[in-house]
C-alpha cells in the first residue's frame, strides 16, 4: 500500500482521513474566513464587510444626512436579515463605534440619544437610540448605482451585496482600523483628511515618492482625541514598513491658583479610557502611601463637560511637580504607546503594506471606479443620443411617421414599417411610436436639438476620460479637493519635531519683537510688543498682565522670538529656553506656569533672565550678580549645552541668590551696580577673572546693612542709566556722571531720599528715543517715551513716572524698541 494511501482510504464512496489533518485543513479555512470576511479591512474602501453592509444597509433605506433618523435596532434588523447573519450585537457594536466622536477621527453614522463615552459607558440598547449616515458617508456610496463595483450574492443567494463602496474618502488612513483575527492583527492609526488629500495629490504628481517624501503633507498620525506623539523620529520608518510604534502623552498644563499647583490635562492618548487614569492615578498615590512616601497628590477631580475634557490632579504644596508628572507618565496611561501594524485585504489576500502602497492602492481604486463610471455614463449617453437622433428624424418627417402608423396593422407592422420607411432601428421606431403630440411643437424640438449636442459633448468628455490618463488624474484631484474643502479640518494630535528638524524649525518662526513676563508664582507668557500704547510720563497706566491674588510681576524682558533664553535660577543653575517656545499670548491673559518649560527643582525659582542671540553671542561672556554682592564671569559656551534639566551656574551661600546676569559685549567694558538703597559702583569687567561654572565668584560690592543689589548695566556712553523706584519716581542720568572705582568699594550714591521715593527696583541702560514698559505689582503697565523723563545729576530724586493706587508698586522696567509702523504708538 503506498504512502498516500495510509492517509486517505475510500470506503464505499466515504474518505477517510487523518484526524490531524482534518483539523489542520478546517482550521486554516476558518482562519481564511475569519481575516477576509470579519476582521481586517479592504484596502480600496478601508472597510471591515460589517460596516460596510451597515452604510449599504443605512443607503438603502434612505437614511442620507438630511433624512430623518430611524431606530438602531431597525438598522441592525436589515444588516442582519439581508447581509451579515451573525448576532446583532456585533452589528450594534460596530454601528456604534462608528458614531463615536472619540473613536472615529471623521465619524460616518449620525447617532441621536447614548452612544456611549470615553469613560467606557456603554451604549444604550439598539431599541433606544436613532441614527443615519454623516455626509461623509454618502461620499464613500457615491456613484454605486453606476456599476462601479462588483456584486456578490448574500448568504443565502437572495440578495446582492457590493464587494467594496466606490469611496471617494481615503477612508482606510483617514479613520484608522483596529482588528484581531486568527493569527494575524491589524492596526492603522487614523490621519488628518487635509493632509491625506494634499499628500495624495503628490503622490498623483509624483508616482516615484517615497515616505519621506510623502511625510511633506502627511505629517503623522492625527487621533480623534488628540495628544502629543513624543516620538516622532520614529513615524518615518513606520510609514516605509507598514509596522511601527509611536508614543502618546496626554496634553496638559501646569496652573497654580490660591489653592496651590494643579495639573490640568485637557487631551488624553488615544483608545483609553479618562475613568481607567483616574483609578491608575488613585492606585500610584496609594501605593506611595502604603511605602510610607508622599506621592504630593491632594485630589483628582473629573471636571469634564460640554466644553471639553478636564481632569484636574490637585497637587499638595511640597510636591516636585516635575518628578511627579514623570512617574504619572510612567505609571499611568496618561502615556501610551500605539502599536501599528498595516495589515489590509489587498486583492483578496491578506498584505502587510506601507504608506505609499496604501496610497497606490485607494489611487488604483479610484482609478477603476472613474473609469467604470465613465464606460456608464458613456453607454447611457450613446444609447439615449440614439434616441434622440430618431426622435428628430421622426419630427423632420412628422407626415410620413403619422401616414405610416395611421396605415399599420397593430404596433408590431407600425414598428415594421417605421424601421423600413425612415431608416430607424428598433429601438428608435418604439421611442417615436410613444412620442406624445405636444413633442411635435417648436420649443419641443428645440430641446431635442439641444439635447442631443449636450449628449455629442458627454460623449466626446467621456472618451476623452478614457483615452487620457492625465484627465482622468485631474478628476481625481478635483474630487479629493471637494471632499477636503467640505470636511478637512485642522490637525489634533501635536507631534514633537525631530531633533534633526530643529534648525529647520526655527527657520519656519517668524521672527518678531515681544516681551516675556514671569510672575511670583512662575507664570511666563510672550507678548508682542506693539499691544501696548505710548503714554505719556505720569501716567497711571493700562491693565499689563493678568495676575492671580497675590501673584505679581517678578520679571521683564524684551526680546524676539529667535533669541534664546538664558535662565538663572535662585538655586544657582542656569537653563536654555527659546523665546519661540513659550506660547504667545495677549497681554490680559495668565500664561503657562514655566514648569510647562523647564525641569525646575522643589523652591527653585527663577531670579534672572537674559536673552542670547543664536548668531555669535556663544563666543561672549556672561557675568552673574548676587543680591549680596558677588559676581562670577563665566564664557557662554560653558552653557551651550543647557537644556530644561539645567546645569551649574554658580555656587551660592544659602542667604544669597542670583539677581541680574549680563552678556558682555567686550573684554574691557564697563558694568555699574546699582542696590535697592540707592548706591552705585562702577568698575571694569577685567576686574573679575573668568571662573568655570562651579565657582562661587568675587566680591563686587561692598553693601551696608539692609541693601543689596537690583541691576547690573553695562556702561555704554551712547546710552543714560535710567532708574525708577517702588513709589513710582524715575530720572535718566549720563553715565558720566559715574566715575570708575575699584571693584570690591562701597560705591557712590546715586539716588537721594529714599524714604520718599522709595528703593530702587530697576535700573537700565537707555538709549534716547527709546520707550519703556514700567509693570506694577498689580499687574499694571505703561508704556512711555524715555524723552519725556528728565535727565537728572546723579544725586537727584527723579520725577513722577507713574502714578500708583495706595496699594500697588513698581515692581520692574524694560526698554521697548519703537516701531516707526506701529499704530499703537
Amino acid at each position: 500500500m503506498s504512502e498516500e494511501n495510509n492517509d486517505k482510504i475510500i470506503h464505499g464512496g466515504h474518505e477517510d482521513q487523518r484526524f490531524v489533518d482534518e483539523l489542520r485543513t478546517s482550521y486554516l479555512l476558518y482562519s481564511l474566513s475569519v481575516i477576509v470576511s470579519r476582521a481586517i479591512p479592504d484596502v480600496r474602501d478601508g472597510l471591515k464587510p460589517v460596516q460596510r453592509r451597515i452604510l449599504y444597509s443605512m443607503n438603502e433605506l434612505g437614511l442620507k444626512h438630511t433624512s430623518s433618523y430611524k431606530k438602531s435596532a431597525r438598522i441592525v434588523g436589515e444588516v442582519m436579515g439581508k447581509y451579515h447573519p451573525h448576532g446583532d450585537s456585533s452589528i450594534y457594536d460596530a454601528l456604534v463605534r462608528m458614531a463615536q466622536p472619540f473613536s472615529m477621527r471623521y465619524m460616518l453614522v449620525n447617532g441621536q440619544g447614548n452612544f456611549g463615552s470615553i469613560d467606557k459607558d456603554p451604549a444604550a440598547a439598539m431599541r433606544y437610540t436613532e441614527a443615519r449616515m454623516f455626509e461623509e458617508s454618502e461620499f464613500m456610496l457615491k456613484d454605486i448605482d453606476k456599476n462601479t463595483v462588483d456584486y456578490i450574492d448574500n448568504f443565502d443567494g437572495s440578495l446582492k451585496e457590493p464587494v467594496v463602496l466606490p469611496t471617494r474618502m481615503p477612508a482606510l488612513l483617514m479613520n484608522g482600523v483596529s482588528g484581531i483575527a486568527v493569527g494575524m492583527a491589524t492596526s492603522i492609526p487614523p490621519h488628518n483628511l487635509t493632509e491625506l488629500v494634499d499628500g495624495i495629490k503628490h503622490f498623483i504628481d509624483h508616482p516615484e515618492a517615497e515616505a519621506e517624501e510623502l511625510m511633506e503633507f502627511i505629517k503623522g498620525p492625527d487621533f480623534p482625541t488628540g495628544g502629543i506623539i513624543v516620538d516622532g523620529e520614529n513615524i518615518q520608518d513606520m510609514y516605509e514598513t507598514g509596522r511601527g510604534k509611536v508614543t502618546i502623552r496626554s496634553k496638559y498644563e501646569i496652573v497654580e491658583d490660591n489653592n496651590g499647583s494643579s495639573i490640568i490635562v485637557s487631551e488624553i492618548p488615544y483608545a483609553v479610557s479618562k475613568v481607567d487614569i483616574i483609578d491608575q492615578i488613585v492606585a500610584y498615590a496609594v501605593r506611595k502611601k502604603e511605602n510610607k512616601k508622599d506621592s504630593g497628590i491632594k485630589d483628582v477631580r473629573d471636571e469634564t463637560d460640554k466644553r471639553g475634557m478636564r481632569l484636574v490632579i490637585e497637587l499638595k504644596k511640597n510636591a516636585n511637580i516635575k518628578r511627579l508628572i514623570n512617574d504619572l507618565l510612567k505609571h499611568t496611561s496618561l502615556q501610551s504607546s500605539f502599536s501599528v501594524q498595516m495589515n489590509v485585504i489587498n486583492k483578496g489576500k491578506p498584505s502587510l503594506m506601507n504608506l505609499k502602497g496604501l496610497i497606490q492602492a485607494f489611487l488604483e481604486h479610484r482609478v477603476d471606479v472613474i473609469t467604470k463610471r465613465t464606460e456608464y455614463d458613456l453607454q447611457k449617453a450613446k444609447k439615449r443620443a440614439h434616441i434622440v437622433e430618431g426622435l428628430i428624424k421622426a419630427v423632420d418627417g412628422i407626415d410620413t411617421v403619422i401616414e405610416i402608423i395611421r396605415n399599420s396593422d397593430g404596433v408590431e407592422d407600425a414598428l415594421a414599417n417605421l424601421q423600413a420607411t425612415i431608416d430607424v432601428s428598433e429601438e428608435q421606431a418604439k421611442a417615436i411610436s410613444e412620442m406624445r403630440l405636444i413633442s411635435l411643437s417648436k420649443l419641443e424640438i428645440n430641446k431635442l436639438t439641444s439635447e442631443l449636442k449636450q449628449l455629442t459633448e458627454k460623449i466626446s468628455y467621456c472618451n476623452t476620460i478614457l483615452q487620457n490618463q492625465n484627465v482622468l488624474n485631474d478628476i481625481i484631484k478635483e474630487e479629493l479637493d471637494e471632499i477636503k474643502n467640505k470636511f478637512g479640518d485642522d490637525r489634533r494630535t501635536k507631534i514633537l519635531k525631530y531633533k534633526s528638524d530643529l534648525k529647520k524649525y526655527e527657520e519656519l518662526i517668524e521672527d518678531e519683537d515681544i516681551i516675556i513676563v514671569l510672575t511670583k508664582w512662575g507664570y511666563i507668557k510672550a507678548i508682542p510688543s506693539s499691544q501696548y500704547k505710548a503714554q505719556g510720563r505720569g501716567g497711571k497706566g493700562v491693565k499689563g498682565l493678568k495676575i492671580s491674588d497675590n501673584d505679581s510681576v517678578l520679571e521683564i524682558l524684551y526680546t524676539n522670538r529667535l533669541s534664546k533664553l538664558m535662565i538663572i535660577t535662585s538655586a544657582g543653575k542656569a537653563y536654555q529656553l527659546p523665546a519661540y517656545e513659550i506660547d504667545m499670548s495677549q497681554k490680559t491673559t495668565k500664561g503657562k506656569h514655566i514648569a510647562n518649560y523647564l525641569d525646575l527643582t522643589e523652591d527653585e525659582s527663577i531670579k534672572a533672565i537674559t536673552t542670547v542671540s543664536l548668531k555669535g553671542d556663544y563666543e561672549k561672556d556672561i557675568m552673574i550678580f548676587t543680591k549680596k554682592g558677588k559676581v562670577k564671569k563665566t564664557s557662554l559656551s560653558e552653557f551651550a549645552n543647557a537644556r530644561t534639566k539645567g546645569i551649574r551656574a554658580i555656587n551660592l551661600r544659602d542667604d544669597d541668590m542670583v539677581v541680574d546676569a549680563l552678556v558682555m559685549n567686550s573684554l574691557d567694558d564697563d558694568v555699574l551696580l546699582v542696590t535697592k538703597n540707592g548706591m552705585s559702583l562702577r568698575f571694569s569687567s577685567k576686574d573679575v577673572r573668568n571662573m568655570g561654572r562651579g565657582a562661587s565668584g568675587v566680591n563686587s560690592i561692598k553693601l551696608r546693612k539692609n541693601d543689596e543689589v537690583v541691576n547690573a548695566v553695562l556702561v555704554e556712553h551712547d546710552k543714560k542709566l535710567m532708574i525708577i523706584t517702588s513709589k513710582g519716581y524715575g530720572k535718566r542720568t549720563k553715565f558720566s556722571s559715574y566715575r570708575r572705582q575699584n571693584r570690591g568699594g562701597i560705591g557712590i550714591k546715586t539716588v537721594r531720599d529714599i524714604t520718599k521715593i522709595g528703593t530702587i527696583v530697576s535700573a537700565l541702560s537707555i538709549n534716547d528715543g527709546s520707550d519703556i514698559l514700567i509693570f506694577t505689582k498689580n499687574g499694571k503697565a505703561i508704556r512711555t517715551t524715555i524723552d519725556n523723563i528728565s535727565v537728572l545729576n546723579r544725586v537727584t530724586q527723579g520725577v513722577i513716572t507713574v502714578r500708583l493706587s495706595p496699594d500697588d508698586e513698581v515692581v520692574g522696567m524694560i526698554v521697548v524698541k519703537v516701531d516707526e509702523d506701529d499704530e499703537n504708538i
